[in-house]
């Protein structure tokens, strides 16, 4: 039996862990991982022991990379997109900012020592600063704060467009669970039923996975794991940052209004 290979592909910070275990429970499939990244564990791979004719991955990468860093067949990839202006601020809770003075640190021969020392400015440098070097880093990409910011919000999903490959709002995942996993399915071509779909929308729900993961004390995901809404941007951003994104993303985007 040939193996078909979905893949899970979102910006960092855009739901796609979740994503990908809920289309796994869709499926009823593994979710094996990383893709590409086969010898590398991850906290997040479960339902191993399904037996089924695919199996789920997760993944960042651009489009210019999937087709390559595996030997393994792409049968469908599903995209998650997120609004960026939440992306920047789950991102400050997540990774660790830096000063400029320091990028000096950043090669292979002082990266451990640069890692250490960003560690411990992240926890002093001010809230503002984070929301900065975040939003740079969402509109103009910047790989010194992750590997997976190479490039920007915009060119990484806007590079999937035109292709046939299914995009997925965040946002209508969290809104419209079941008519989203029901496009998810028929782009899938899975025969399904609206029950199903409510059981796996039940089991994988955010708020459910969420405490599952808080209730064990050094689960891995603790750190991963946030709020699982959105819209909080508009409480948290000020007009000059809010006219940022309006500038640079307004008049090539159709998934939001800016």
């Amino acid at each position: 039996m040939s193996i078909k290979n979905v893949i899970v592909v979102g910006f960092p910070k855009s739901g796609t862990t979740w994503a990908s275990r809920l289309i796994a429970e869709l499926i009823q499939c593994p979710l094996r991982g990383d893709w590409g990244y086969k010898d590398i564990d991850c906290p997040y791979k479960e339902g191993l022991e399904r037996d089924s004719q695919f199996q789920c991955y997760k993944s960042h990468h651009t489009y210019d990379e999937i087709n390559t860093v595996s030997p393994l067949t792409i049968y469908k990839i599903i995209y998650i997109i997120r609004d960026p202006r939440d992306i920047v601020l789950s991102g400050i809770n997540y990774f660790s900012f830096s000063i400029p003075q320091l990028a000096f640190l950043k090669n292979k021969k002082t990266q451990t020592i640069e890692r250490f020392t960003r560690k411990i400015i992240n926890r002093f440098l001010p809230k503002k600063e984070k929301k900065k070097q975040m939003i740079n880093t969402v509109l103009q990409g910047d790989e010194s704060i992750n590997y997976w910011f190479k490039v920007s919000w915009e060119k990484h999903h806007k590079n999937y467009l035109s292709k046939d490959i299914l995009f997925v709002r965040y946002e209508d995942l969290l809104d419209f669970g079941e008519t989203e996993c029901t496009k998810i399915m028929s782009y899938l071509d899975i025969e399904t039923t609206q029950e199903h779909i409510y059981n796996s929308i039940k089991k994988q729900s955010f708020k459910k996975r969420k405490q599952e993961i808080l209730n064990q004390r050094n689960h891995p995901l603790k750190k991963l794991i946030r709020k699982g809404s959105y819209g909080y941007w508009k409480e948290e951003f000020t007009k000059d940052e809010t006219y940022l994104f309006k500038k640079n993303i307004k008049d090539s985007n159709h998934f939001y209004e800016f």
